[in-house]
């Protein structure tokens, strides 16, 4: 639900005012807030009469731009005075309000001195008025009405204060201004906090971000902020998912409000200019294009010439050194390629590159023309010699350019219309958009693909649907018999099938990828390791840059399957809170990604509980049925460290229903979660002694070693076990080597509450805690501390440190003595003052006299010595 927008950081401006509001009492202040549209003037005015109001002030408010000139502000002026007349009353302010009345009614007579008079009247009046009750006159705008500016200039007296706001500062305004308040862009953070007092609800990670990303430089203004987040609201694309707000869709480009002033603007300029902006919002234009673009659109040169400088002075336009123009902001040129249509795109398009044809004498700039005709579509006529032309353009760029050779190989896929040719543009595009993770275009290309094109059109429909979400039954249906072993991973990825994640035969590739998801790997494989911990957490994106490689496969900047890695990346480097985001993504992205949406919601759901928020955690899991291929990592979720077993009967309990859920798992043929599971049961085992089901799990982490289970989970769980203190360094080294925080607290943690000597496990684990934020992790830690008797080590003090000569030493030379005056002052010789600055400089890694100084300060060796 929205709120009223509130002002959200301007603190420091609204301080600003409030500091004149008190210094108005000793001869008033004339104060002008200056900021440009949609800078928050008038909010930051109206906050600042609230607060003034309910403090006994008399706030009036000089309504809108007054018409005409300096008499029409003075009348303006006494309108208002004449509105709060009663509590501004005065047995003398009658007089002053008479006179200006009667200079102001008799416009049609030129009175010598007339603004003078007008101005001593008025000064008379809040003179008066200042006596009674202190008072603050607000006018905003007043770059529209100048002639307001003298009769507000003659209020500012005793107790009387005048603020007003214009766009612009300079000119008479700041000159008679005795306090100016600047309104900056707003910090990012204040953005965020806006939003939140909007909607009531904390921001999803990913909103800020892409706001500002979309908004460019408009990013940090509140009202263009306001309007674009209500047009995404009344858009359907921003929610309140699971309590916090999301954007939904964000591959789709955001766009600015049709009313902003931008925009406004621009089409006040003409049709011209809305074509020249247009064009550079959908394609790289600039100045040197300018001569053809006119021939194009048979416009005049000099004309589109005082455009262009027209659109880039009032900020619709942002023009480079290199003479290349675009818009101000990616939301505005989706502003304008949503206005114009793809069928004025297409054409404007199909002008341009005919007039790069009939261009007479100059050689054509064949990228800028495949541009062209690429986004012409199918405005223009199909031609083979075209399709010919773009893919040999394209491979020129494939390597520098991806996205635009991409571009330009679908266009003459089109232009090919079929036949051999039309197989290998289609063959190279597929390759093209594998290797660059463009998943959601590949999935456009397969589905207006013929049957029968492309021996790789099953291998990129199959990647297409595992990374969009969505079955394409249809492509299958074309593709036959021959492709079903491919989309049967898919059809299980999406769907969690009750027989599992199989290997699809035929596709050496998906069979690699299904083995790792399902019954292991070949222990000869190099990546044997990789391979087996991106399979056990069902990250897709990782096990397929592992099998193709990065010259084959490339990272998907969106879809489920993208979010879902993130989510892993997250994790990995101990950003909970960026769990939690990544899941809600998976959640808005892929509606028939059911695996990997309800694995993204147990992963969210140990975020939660790292993070001590076991409420949020607990509805997040509850979402999950425990069923296959769930189970084994719904128990590892449901038993986290937040909600561990209290005795050792409750804990033996749990692990029954972990071999239990484990044996589910793998009869479902998926390893998904099996290798969290046994760790977590074999640190659950360890806690409270159970040295029975501690063996079992030791056994079942050795079945198949190397081939099933990763060597790390291997090892952790025979440590965690036996206690043997060889596989316990070994699991530790490989957790270290893949940089997993959570995975390295979580098990230091266990293995500190075992060893014989556990202060540098838990040592360890008490670091990483603090590094990832993990309020349950610091809590555990610290209990398990007390527990063994381990304590945290002081820090050194400056006598341990340094040696008192040595702190004499750095002290002195803070104090800039040169190395005779050391000597001198702690009688040693120079030579042995010498001596002990070249171990000093050894010790700290300093380079010269200041940097030790600088050591001095930051390791609190200050005045040790005293």
């Amino acid at each position: 639900m929205r709120r009223r927008w509130t002002i959200a950081g301007r603190r420091e401006q609204l301080e600003a005012l409030d500091q004149a509001r008190l210094d108005a009492a000793s001869g008033g202040r004339f104060v002008l807030v200056n900021g440009p549209s949609g800078s928050g003037r008038t909010a930051l005015l109206e906050a600042s009469a609230s607060a003034w109001r309910a403090a006994g002030a008399a706030v009036l408010r000089v309504p809108g731009p007054a018409a005409g000139g300096v008499v029409a502000g003075f009348e303006a002026v006494l309108h208002v005075v004449r509105d709060q007349y009663e509590r501004l009353a005065d047995p003398l302010l009658s007089r002053p309000l008479s006179t200006i009345a009667a200079l102001c009614a008799d416009s049609g007579t030129d009175l010598p001195g007339r603004s003078a008079m007008l101005a001593e009247q008025t000064s008379m009046a809040f003179g008066l008025i200042g006596r009674r009750v202190p008072a603050v006159l607000l006018a905003d705008d007043l770059d529209d009405a100048p002639g307001l500016v003298t009769a507000l200039a003659s209020a500012v007296r005793d107790q009387c204060m005048v603020v007003a706001s214009a766009r612009a500062a300079g000119g008479r305004l700041t000159t008679l201004a005795d306090v100016v308040v600047a309104l900056p862009p707003l910090a990012p953070d204040a953005v965020g906090q806006m939003l939140v007092q909007r909607y009531g609800a904390p921001l999803d990670e990913a909103v800020l971000p892409a706001l500002t990303t979309a908004l460019g430089p408009l990013a940090g203004n509140p009202a263009t902020v306001a309007a674009t987040v209500d047009a995404l609201t009344d858009a359907g694309r921003l929610a309140v998912i699971r309590g916090h707000l999301c954007l939904l869709d964000p591959q789709i480009p955001i766009v600015l409000p049709p009313g902003h002033r931008l925009v406004a603007g621009l089409h006040q300029r003409g049709t011209a200019a809305v074509r020249i902006a247009t064009m550079a919002a959908v394609t790289r234009f600039g100045l040197d294009d300018l001569p053809l673009f006119a021939r194009a659109t048979l416009g005049r040169l000099d004309s589109y010439g005082r455009t262009v400088d027209e659109l880039v002075t009032d900020g619709v336009l942002l023009a480079d050194p290199q003479g290349g123009i675009r818009p101000q902001s990616p939301a505005l040129a989706a502003r304008l390629i949503a206005d114009a249509g793809p069928q004025a795109v297409a054409r404007l398009h199909r002008a341009y590159a005919a007039a790069m044809f009939r261009r007479a004498g100059a050689a054509a700039d064949r990228s800028a023309l495949a541009d062209h005709v690429a986004f012409a579509g199918p405005s223009m006529p199909t031609d083979r010699r075209t399709a010919v032309s773009l893919a040999a353009t394209a491979a020129e760029v494939t390597d520098r350019e991806p996205d635009r050779a991409a571009d330009w190989l679908r266009a003459a896929l089109w232009h090919a219309g079929g036949g051999r040719a039309a197989d290998d543009i289609l063959s190279r595009l597929s390759r093209l958009l594998i290797r660059t993770g463009q998943f959601t275009r590949l999935a456009e290309v397969v589905r207006a693909a013929p049957a029968g094109r492309s021996g790789d059109l099953a291998t990129a429909a199959a990647l297409a649907s595992l990374h969009t979400g969505t079955r394409m039954p249809e492509v299958m249906a074309r593709l036959g018999p021959a492709a079903e072993p491919i989309f049967r991973l898919v059809d299980r990825w999406l769907t969690g099938a009750a027989d599992g994640i199989r290997p699809a035969a035929g596709a050496s590739d998906f069979a690699i990828v299904g083995r790792a998801l399902g019954d292991g790997v070949d222990p000869a494989d190099p990546a044997t390791e990789e391979l087996l911990v991106a399979g056990s957490t069902g990250d897709l994106v990782a096990l397929f840059g592992l099998v193709l490689g990065s010259q084959r496969y490339g990272t998907p900047a969106d879809g489920p399957l993208a979010a879902y890695h993130r989510l892993h990346d997250c994790y990995a480097r101990g950003d909970l809170s960026g769990v939690v985001s990544a899941a809600r993504e998976v959640e808005l992205a892929g509606a028939q990604a059911l695996v990997v949406r309800r694995l993204a919601r147990l992963w969210a759901a140990e975020a939660l509980a790292m993070l001590g928020k076991d409420d949020d955690s607990r509805s997040w899991m509850q979402s999950v049925p425990d069923e296959p291929p769930y189970a084994a990592l719904r128990w590892w979720a449901e038993n986290s460290p937040a909600g561990e077993a209290t005795t050792a009967e409750e804990a033996a309990d749990r692990l029954r229903g972990a071999r239990v859920a484990y044996e589910r798992q793998r009869a479902h043929g998926s390893r998904i979660g099996c290798e969290q599971l046994l760790v977590r049961a074999a640190i659950l085992a360890g806690r409270f002694g159970l040295t029975t089901e501690a063996a079992e799990l030791a056994v079942l982490a050795g079945t198949d070693q190397g081939r099933w289970l990763s060597t790390e989970t291997t090892l952790l769980v025979r440590a965690l076990a036996t206690g043997d203190t060889a596989d316990t360094t070994s699991a530790a080294g490989l957790i270290r080597a893949r940089a997993h925080r959570p995975a390295l607290g979580l098990a230091v943690l266990a293995l500190g509450r075992m060893a014989a000597d556990p202060s540098p496990w838990l040592l360890d684990a008490r670091a990483v805690a603090e590094e990832i934020g993990s309020r349950w992790l610091r809590s555990a830690v610290a209990a398990t501390m007390r527990d063994r008797d381990v304590r945290r080590p002081r820090p050194r003090s400056a006598q341990e440190a340094f040696s008192e000569v040595e702190v004499q030493i750095i002290d002195l030379i803070r104090q800039a003595y040169t190395n005779r005056q050391i000597a001198a002052h702690i009688r040693m010789s120079e030579k042995t003052i010498e001596n002990y600055l070249t171990r000093l400089f050894v010790r700290t890694g300093c380079r010269s006299r200041v940097e030790l100084a600088a050591v001095r300060l930051t390791t609190g060796v200050a005045g040790s010595a005293r």
